[in-house]
C-alpha cells in the first residue's frame, strides 16, 4: 500500500478553528474537518465538520467516524464532492481513534462498498461509536475487545497518545492516521493480527462522592479497564508532559448522573484556577471534557481534587428521600452483610431517607422476613456466613408479596450478569453513592407500584 492518500489530503492546523467563520474563511471549497473546529459539527454549503464535543447532547450525537460512515454510505458524499476536488482537503487536530476511523472511511469509501457488510468492520464502527459517546468509559468484554482486534488496529494511536502531542506533530499525527488505515486494511483483506491490554490505570483518589480521581499512565485502553471496575464518574490524568504541564480528562460516564457530576461546573472552575484563565484550556461537552491536548493544564491533579470535591459535594446535598416525598412512611430495607461490610452502606441508606434493619446471615434474613415486619427491598452482600445471595432470592421469592433484592458488591467483575438473570433486581457497587442508592430505592418503589397494581 502507498503511504500517501489518494483521495484525501490530510491538514494539520496549527491550531483549531475557533468558529465555523474561521474554518470556511480558511479552508477551500469542498472541505471536511475532523474534530479540529470549536463548534457545532454539521455541514454548511460545501463544508462539514464530522465532530461531536462542541454544542451537543453528547449521549445523543454519533461519533465522528460513525457521521462520517453515514455520510458516506447513505449520503454518497465522497462520490459527489471528488467531482470537484481531488484530493479533498481534511483537517485534522490530532489521531484519536475516531479521527483515525473517519480518516479511513473517507479515504476508503469505494472499500466500503464492497466491505461495509464485513462483521468485523461494522462492530470496530460501532463498538467505538459506543465508546467515543461515553468518553471511553463504555462497560466492555475486554476479551472481546482483544479478540475482535479492536486494540491492535488502534495500537499505533495507543502508542501516539503514549508520547503526548506537542505543538509541530504534524508528522506524528499523519503517520498515526495512516499506520491506523493500514491495519484496518488488513482486517479486511483477514491480516489482523491481536494486540492484548496491558493497561494498569492507578486510583489517586476515590471520593466519598462519587467520583474518582485515575492515572491512564498515557495508555488509552485505561478507560476500558476503569469501566471494566465499575467507575463512572472520572477525572483522569491522561499523561504528565516533560515541561511540567499535564493532558486531563473530565468525563461523566452516565448521562443521568448531572446532577451530582456537573462536567460543565467543573471545566469552568478548574479553566478559573489555571496560569493562563485568559486561553481557552479547559473544554468539551457535557458529558466529556478536557485540557488542550497541546497545550496542556498547570493544576497538579491535587489541585483538580481540592476544586472539583467542595462542587461535587454541594451537588451532592440534594434533598434526601424521605423529605422528597413528604407524609409517606418510611421505606424500610433489609442489610444482609457483615457489620463491617453494613457500616458502609447504612448511612448511605439512611440519607435517602430509609429505614434499615442490618441482619448478617442467612438465618437471621429468614427471620427477619418471617417476622411481619413490613421489608420493602434486601440489600445482599453476594456471600455470607451460610450462604448467600441465591438463598436471599430464594426467600424472596417465597414471601407473599413482592421483595426485590438489590445486589452489593465490592466490585464489578465477569459474574454479574449471571446474578441478574438470576433474579436479583440491580446491582450498587462500592463505593456507595448517594444518588445511585436513592436510584435504586426509587427504581423499587416504581417497580413495586407496577406489580402490585398487576397482581390485583
Amino acid at each position: 500500500m502507498d503511504n500517501d492518500f489518494r483521495y484525501i489530503e490530510l491538514r494539520v492546523p496549527a491550531k483549531r478553528f475557533e468558529s465555523w467563520d474561521d474554518f470556511i474563511a480558511t479552508a477551500p471549497e469542498y472541505s471536511i474537518g475532523l474534530e479540529v473546529i470549536d463548534d457545532t459539527p454539521g455541514h454548511r454549503g460545501h463544508y462539514v465538520h464530522f465532530d461531536h464535543h462542541t454544542g451537543v447532547i453528547r449521549e445523543a450525537t454519533m461519533s465522528a467516524a460513525m457521521q462520517a460512515y453515514i455520510a458516506v454510505r447513505q449520503g454518497h458524499l465522497m462520490q459527489k464532492w471528488l467531482r470537484h476536488r481531488c484530493p479533498i482537503p481534511v483537517y485534522v487536530w490530532n489521531a484519536d481513534q475516531d479521527v483515525c476511523l473517519a480518516a479511513f472511511i473517507l479515504e476508503y469509501h469505494e472499500l466500503l462498498e464492497r466491505f461495509h457488510a464485513d462483521p468485523l468492520l461494522r462492530w470496530i464502527v460501532q463498538f467505538n461509536n459506543k465508546i467515543d459517546v461515553c468518553g471511553g468509559l463504555y462497560p466492555v468484554d475486554l476479551d472481546e475487545v482483544v479478540r475482535n482486534h479492536f486494540t491492535w488496529v488502534l495500537e499505533p494511536f495507543r502508542q501516539q497518545r503514549m508520547q503526548g502531542k506537542m505543538q509541530e506533530d504534524e508528522a506524528l499525527v499523519k503517520n498515526t492516521i495512516r499506520q491506523v488505515c493500514n491495519r484496518l486494511e488488513d482486517l479486511l483483506q483477514g491480516r489482523a493480527g491481536i494486540a492484548p491490554i496491558t493497561a494498569e490505570p492507578s486510583i489517586l483518589y476515590t471520593s466519598p462522592h462519587g467520583f474518582v480521581i485515575a492515572d491512564e499512565k498515557g495508555d488509552p485502553n485505561s478507560r476500558l479497564v476503569l469501566a471494566a471496575q465499575g467507575h463512572t464518574n472520572l477525572i483522569s490524568l491522561v499523561c504528565a508532559r516533560k515541561n511540567g504541564r499535564y493532558t486531563y480528562s473530565v468525563i461523566r460516564g452516565s448521562p443521568y448522573d448531572e446532577d451530582t457530576f456537573q462536567v460543565t461546573k467543573l471545566i469552568e472552575a478548574f479553566q478559573a484556577a489555571e496560569d493562563f484563565p485568559n486561553l481557552k484550556i479547559w473544554g468539551g461537552s457535557n458529558l466529556a471534557a478536557g485540557s488542550d491536548s497541546e497545550l496542556g493544564s498547570s493544576l497538579h491533579w491535587t489541585r483538580l481534587r481540592d476544586i472539583a470535591e467542595p462542587i461535587v459535594q454541594e451537588a451532592s446535598r440534594a434533598p434526601a428521600f424521605e423529605t422528597r416525598n413528604p407524609g409517606r412512611s418510611r421505606f424500610r430495607v433489609l442489610l444482609v452483610m457483615a457489620p463491617e461490610e453494613a457500616a458502609k452502606l447504612q448511612p448511605v441508606l439512611e440519607e435517602c431517607g430509609a429505614q434499615v434493619s442490618v441482619v448478617s446471615s442467612c438465618a437471621e434474613a429468614s427471620q427477619a422476613i418471617r417476622s411481619g415486619v413490613p421489608i420493602r427491598a434486601i440489600f445482599s452482600a453476594r456471600r455470607l456466613p451460610d450462604g448467600g445471595v441465591r438463598d436471599c432470592l430464594e426467600m424472596a421469592k417465597g414471601c407473599p408479596h413482592y421483595l426485590p433484592l438489590i445486589l452489593c458488591l465490592p466490585k464489578i467483575d465477569g459474574g454479574w450478569i449471571d446474578l441478574l438473570e438470576l433474579g436479583a433486581f440491580s446491582l450498587i457497587v462500592e463505593p456507595y453513592r448517594q444518588d445511585e442508592v436513592r436510584r435504586a430505592i426509587e427504581a423499587v418503589e416504581h417497580y413495586g407500584t407496577m406489580h402490585l397494581a398487576e397482581t390485583r
